[in-house]
């Protein structure tokens, strides 16, 4: 990757810079290297478990600046991590919310699927019934009736 300079539009290119270099390698996430008698600081990549030197000789090599400058990195990393963190729990909440909707139309269409069943059962049950009455209202048509009809509508064809 370019490394990128930073200017008053980007204010993280300084810390991206620094945070890259800083995980490029295991060994530098020890904010001790480079100090003398503290690169075998317990528990840090790399280290022995036991702190080398005298703690006089230590404390007249350590440089207040570096120290103020480390930390600086370290809370510039811990602000990322949180800025992670934070937008990974709101893509989780997104993703619940999505599924949460999903099963609720998914219960709205079954329930819409139920009700257009039970409408066109009741629908179909009242046309039956109307279609029985209608058949038993009607007067039946007797043979004569019929023909009566035919010739009446052949006269009418005629004219």
């Amino acid at each position: 990757m370019s490394q990128s300079k930073s200017t008053p539009n980007e204010p993280w290119a300084a810390w991206a810079d620094s945070f890259q270099k800083m995980m490029s390698s295991p060994a530098n996430l020890n904010p001790f290297v480079g100090m003398p008698g503290m690169a075998g600081f317990a528990g840090m990549p790399g280290g022995s478990g036991i702190p080398g030197g005298d703690v006089a000789g230590l404390m007249k090599s350590i440089d207040p600046v570096e120290i103020d400058r480390r930390i600086n990195d370290m809370r510039a990393v811990e602000s990322w991590m949180r800025l992670s963190l934070s937008t990974i729990e709101m893509s989780i909440k997104t993703m619940e919310m999505q599924r949460d909707a999903y099963a609720s139309f998914s219960k709205i269409r079954e329930s819409a699927e139920q009700t257009t069943q039970a409408a066109q059962a009741a629908m179909n049950h009242t046309m039956g019934a109307a279609v029985k009455a209608a058949k038993r209202a009607a007067p039946s048509t007797t043979t004569g009736q019929k023909k009566r009809a035919s010739q009446s509508s052949a006269k009418a064809r005629a004219r």
